[in-house]
């Protein structure tokens, strides 16, 4: 049975506590009814209290606003999954002029561009930002070839939403509220600050649980925003696009958003992850997770983070059960992990499956694994200490406000898999050791959901 709204309350209010999660707010869609509960403060310094009206910023589950917006330009004719980009960007680029030729508007929505997609270059707030943030992307190396493997790409993203802008004739941010937000009836979903700021809203918390402090820098480069640099919203509006996405296109109001041929398409696996991510599959914007094992793609959605704020969205359509959760800081992976399973279990009969375990009998061959694995973000430095693989993760100058420096220890799942747990957390991360370069050792190290490629 779904948990009752005093039972969500005070679940989240233990569960924030327990995590170190400044503040939380939390939207259930089971069994026809809409539950909310939300816990904590918006700021830790002002202390207010969050509510179900907070907006918290949702980060890069804006992805599936951006994908929404493709496929209905799709639908009418303004754009093609498979004609390359510069058919509608005749000007764009990246530093490998093959692949500016032939990546795809699918190679964006799915995250197969190979482009090196953190990159967050703040292109300005005039309302020409995101055609600046394109041309930028003209030194921007490939981190693999195209289509040959998922690799997390922001910047592909906001490519794909110029090619919006362009198609629709306005810019990205008219255009997910007219064609996204009006339709599904969530006025309070903002993709700008003088928007959010009409409402109670939700500042980061950085660092440590127990040594939190508010962020000093508020949202990220609102150039960026189709990838998800910029949206607020309340836990209910989230629901709102979910409740959408599970009703083959048409939003609670009867209001048609999509056709069902372009939610199919949407949750249709395009691209398997490595076996023992935490994402099984990517869809065109979706993530596609297989809880049940039955070989099918049955729970749908996407996570976001910025700058000390995290937020989660899944939804399971045979159940017609969804969950929104937005977060300001601290655990919020922990506090994620135990309300989803304990929402889906007795709402849906369904719950997320445990990490990978590591098995100490493994004799993985370590010195094919030790070395360094890089992209724009940072570097991976894999090295052997007392005969366990230890990952120091280095960000660039540009990402250390958004990451500072820290070490991993890894424990082999098999002789390519390993997982570890960055400090602060309970869910370990995996790390995946994948293809061979000339001299035998592994090309690429795959975490985060991030291809990094050996560079020393």
């Amino acid at each position: 049975m779904p948990l009752s709204p005093a039972r969500l309350r005070t679940m989240l209010d233990m569960l924030t506590r327990q995590y170190g999660v400044p503040g939380a707010a939390i939207a259930v869609w089971a069994g026809g009814e809409l539950k909310e509960a939300a816990a904590g403060v918006c700021n830790i310094e002002t202390k207010v209290p969050a509510t179900a009206e907070t907006l918290f910023q949702i980060g890069s589950i804006t992805k599936l606003y951006t994908t929404a917006l493709a496929m209905q330009l799709v639908e009418e004719g303004k754009l093609d999954l498979d004609r390359p980009v510069r058919k509608v960007l005749p000007d764009f680029a990246v530093a490998d002029e093959e692949a500016s030729g032939t990546i795809t508007l699918r190679h964006l929505l799915n995250h197969t561009s190979g482009i090196d997609g953190d990159f967050f270059k703040d292109a300005g707030r005039g309302e020409d930002r995101i055609e600046k943030y394109v041309r930028l992307l003209k030194d921007v190396r490939q981190v693999h070839p195209l289509g040959a493997m998922f690799s997390y790409c922001n910047a592909g993203f906001v490519v794909a939403g110029r090619m919006i802008e362009v198609a629709a004739g306005k810019g990205w941010d008219k255009v997910v509220r007219e064609r996204i937000s009006k339709p599904l009836g969530t006025p309070a979903f903002s993709t700008l600050p003088e928007q959010a700021m009409r409402h109670q809203t939700a500042i980061g918390h950085v660092g440590q649980p127990g040594a939190l402090m508010v962020t000093p820098i508020a949202y990220l480069a609102q150039s960026n925003a189709p990838a998800g640099s910029m949206p607020m919203a309340k836990a209910r509006d989230v629901i709102a696009f979910a409740r959408m996405m599970m009703n083959d296109g048409v939003a609670a109001n009867g209001t048609p958003v999509l056709s069902a041929e372009s939610v199919h398409r949407m949750h249709s696996r395009t691209v398997t992850c490595p076996a023992g991510m935490h994402i099984d599959a990517i869809g065109l914007g979706s993530f596609l997770w297989d809880w049940n094992g039955d070989g099918h793609y049955e729970v749908f959605g996407h996570d976001g983070s910025t700058i000390g704020q995290a937020a989660w969205l899944r939804y399971h359509t045979e159940s017609e059960t969804a969950v929104a959760l937005l977060t300001n800081g601290g655990n919020g992976k922990g506090l994620a992990d135990e309300m989803l399973r304990e929402i889906f279990s007795g709402a849906a009969g369904i719950a997320p499956p445990e990490p990978p375990v590591p098995d100490a009998a493994i004799k993985a061959d370590k010195a094919r694994l030790t070395g360094t694995y890089g992209k724009a973000s940072g570097t991976v430095e894999v090295s052997l200490k007392e005969g366990l693989l230890v990952a120091v993760h280095k960000p660039a100058p540009d990402f250390a406000a958004l990451q500072g420096a820290y070490a991993v220890a890894l424990r082999p799942v098999n002789e390519t898999l390993f997982t570890g747990t960055m400090p602060g957390y309970t869910r370990p991360a995996t790390y995946h050791f994948l293809e061979e370069d000339a001299q035998g050792r592994a090309l690429y190290l795959h975490t985060g959901a991030r291809a990094h490629r050996r560079v020393a």
